[in-house]
């Protein structure tokens, strides 16, 4: 009985037809199937465009260095974004300092509002608190629509599924 038993088990194993593998959730079943890639470009670029129409219309700056930090935003998103679309481990790496350098932008950007907010609360009393409120709200917008993306895209792209796609050897 053992004998036919191992003969059913050999007959199992080498059976025509393939069985379903089933993969972890992040693992990507094909090197070029990963259409984050091109959703991430996408949106960097469709970013990058918004905000420097916002600064162009809404925001201009008359103070040279707050215009250029300002500026620094859709620059560094639309570098980050030739960098994903470009693909390739130069492309990985274009995109992973374009997106840190966004990011160190925006904390520089949020010090630089939470710095006003209370130079107005301290020196204008009641007008200023409520200047300062308004204020700290653009700092939660400011974390919705600028840093977002680039904190998303860089944990994609340093995960293994985005070293990946990106031909970029493990660590």
């Amino acid at each position: 009985m053992a004998r036919g038993t191992r003969s059913k088990s050999k007959q199992r194993s080498r059976s025509p037809i393939p069985r379903a593998v089933v993969l972890p959730a992040g693992v990507v079943a094909a090197p070029g199937a990963d259409a984050r890639r091109w959703i991430y470009g996408g949106l960097d670029l469709a970013f990058a465009i918004l905000q420097a129409i916002l600064i162009w219309k809404v925001v201009p700056n008359r103070l040279p260095s707050a215009s250029f930090h300002l500026w620094t935003l859709p620059v560094l998103t639309f570098v980050m974004g030739i960098g994903t679309l470009l693909g390739g481990p130069s492309g990985w790496r274009v995109a992973v300092i374009a997106g840190s350098a966004a990011l160190l932008s925006t904390v520089l950007l949020i010090l630089r509002i939470v710095v006003s907010a209370a130079f107005l609360s301290g020196v204008y009393g009641a007008f200023g608190q409520a200047a300062a409120m308004t204020a700290l709200m653009s700092v939660a917008l400011v974390i919705e629509l600028v840093a977002l993306l680039p904190i998303v895209q860089i944990k994609y792209l340093m995960t293994r599924a985005g070293r990946r796609n990106y031909s970029v050897p493990a660590r």
